[in-house]
């Protein structure tokens, strides 16, 4: 064979679509493209996982604007509590579970919150065993980060609040509506920012 007819590469001999053999300019072309569309992928793939749901943003949820469903049941430090004994304040019903790491990594801001509020008296937080399992870790977590709020082991309420993922709260105003879901980590001073727009709703006091 001269050197006339020899193929200058291997990827010359290529198939084409239909048959014959693709241009290299359109094959590299091809190839350019596709890797383009895979590192654009990858992007959307990093910003998708790495976002964290805020608590200034309310999430979906078909609880909004009624009345709270009921919580109660044995404390977990002994006891029993419900969600109707602390009607006229703002409730943060909290479902936490010790395997959550940001139910854990949200604690400073739940004791944040809470000891703003305990000075004023105008909310609380009551926490909810997401876990029927995780019952006996949770109190001892509780009790080391110093939360001294209401906690209860009611698996019902899991269901009748229709949760899909941890961290998750609902925001119950004094009058017993949810006002807000907070669908992951919360933070003491967007908590207050729901409970200024509910004041400014004619909810309760900020």
């Amino acid at each position: 064979m001269s050197a006339a007819t020899a193929p200058s590469s291997a990827e010359d001999l290529a198939p084409a679509p239909g048959g014959g053999v693709a241009p290299p300019r359109r094959r590299r072309t091809v190839l350019w493209a596709a890797l383009a569309m895979g590192v654009v992928a990858a992007v959307l793939v990093a910003v998708i996982a790495s976002a964290q749901p805020s608590s200034e943003v309310s999430g979906q949820s078909p609880l909004l604007g009624k009345p709270a469903p009921l919580v109660a049941g044995p404390g977990l430090d002994g006891g029993r509590y419900s969600l109707a004994q602390f009607r006229g304040k703002w409730v943060l019903v909290n479902f936490m579970a010790t395997w959550c790491q940001p139910c854990q990594q949200e604690m400073p801001q739940l004791l944040e919150f809470a000891r703003q509020h305990a000075r004023r008296g105008d909310a609380t937080i009551l926490t909810v065993a997401d876990d029927p399992s995780n019952v006996g870790q949770l109190r001892s977590f509780l009790r080391a980060q110093g939360a001294h709020w209401p906690a209860v082991n009611d698996p019902s309420a899991t269901v009748s609040y229709g949760l899909t993922g941890l961290p998750s709260s609902f925001l119950v105003a004094p009058d017993g509506t949810v006002f807000a879901y907070l669908l992951g980590e919360v933070k003491a001073n967007e908590l207050d920012g729901w409970l200024r727009q509910g004041a400014a709703k004619g909810f309760g006091p900020a």
